[in-house]
């Protein structure tokens, strides 16, 4: 006897199709909603029917983030120096992660493997090794890339803590005698620096924390370059 034919949704169901559509939950939904009994309702089948493609939540999520990130390309300058190389593939890494807001809170929050972020740390690793880092000192330097861009775009992308907002409804509690623990000369620098606190310049933020960081990379490499001693007779000139 055979079997009950399949509905026609299940029969359609693939593993990109799925994955799109779980995109685009996440996007009008956002993540903490996304569910595979919502993702199976938008596809029109069981939630069990979803475990033929993928095998897990986890697994999706990871699937997710692969999507997005396939497209990710550096903008490296042919010619120029490292700290040049470097700064585009900061800058060509937060580009590409903004667009796909909720997907970047996926990344932070499981660390989803994906291909892309591999042949990204591959890139960066080769500019390192190129500029002079070695070893331990190159994936030290690696991390505080990858990791400071990342956690930027984080921030970025849910609304930095410290945001315009948070600095006026702070100003606004003080000394209303209500038990808050701030008067006004706690945070008398704050509200000197307010105009300029209240300005949303992420993009002058991160290019400042580029410079800064790659400065500091720089300096490190100068500070550790085995120093060249002339040729010469000891205690004479070089000849």
């Amino acid at each position: 006897m055979r079997g009950k034919p399949k509905p026609l949704a299940d029969a359609r169901l693939t593993r990109e199709r799925i994955v799109e559509t779980a995109l685009e939950l996440l996007e009008s939904r956002g993540p903490d909603e996304l569910s595979m009994r919502l993702l199976a309702e938008a596809l029109g089948t069981a939630p069990m029917s979803l475990y033929r493609h993928v095998r897990s939540k986890d697994d999706l999520l990871s699937a997710m983030v692969a999507k997005v990130l396939e497209g990710l390309d550096f903008e490296l300058p042919a010619r120029g120096t490292w700290t040049d190389r470097l700064a585009a593939w900061m800058h060509s890494l937060r580009d590409h992660l903004r667009r796909s807001p909720q997907v970047v809170s996926i990344l932070m929050q499981h660390g989803h493997y994906a291909p892309a972020l591999l042949r990204a740390t591959n890139t960066l690793l080769c500019i390192l090794r190129d500029a002079g880092f070695e070893g331990r000192d190159a994936a030290r330097a690696c991390r505080e890339i990858m990791w400071s861009t990342l956690g930027f775009v984080s921030a970025e992308v849910r609304g930095p803590t410290f945001s315009p907002s948070f600095y006026v409804q702070a100003l606004r509690t003080l000394d209303r005698g209500d038990g808050q623990p701030l008067r006004s000369e706690d945070v008398a620098e704050v509200a000197a620096h307010l105009p300029y606190l209240l300005t949303r310049d992420l993009d002058d933020v991160f290019s400042a924390i580029v410079r800064h960081l790659l400065a500091g990379l720089a300096t490190e490499l100068a500070d550790t370059a085995p120093q060249v001693r002339p040729v010469g007779r000891r205690g004479g000139r070089a000849h």
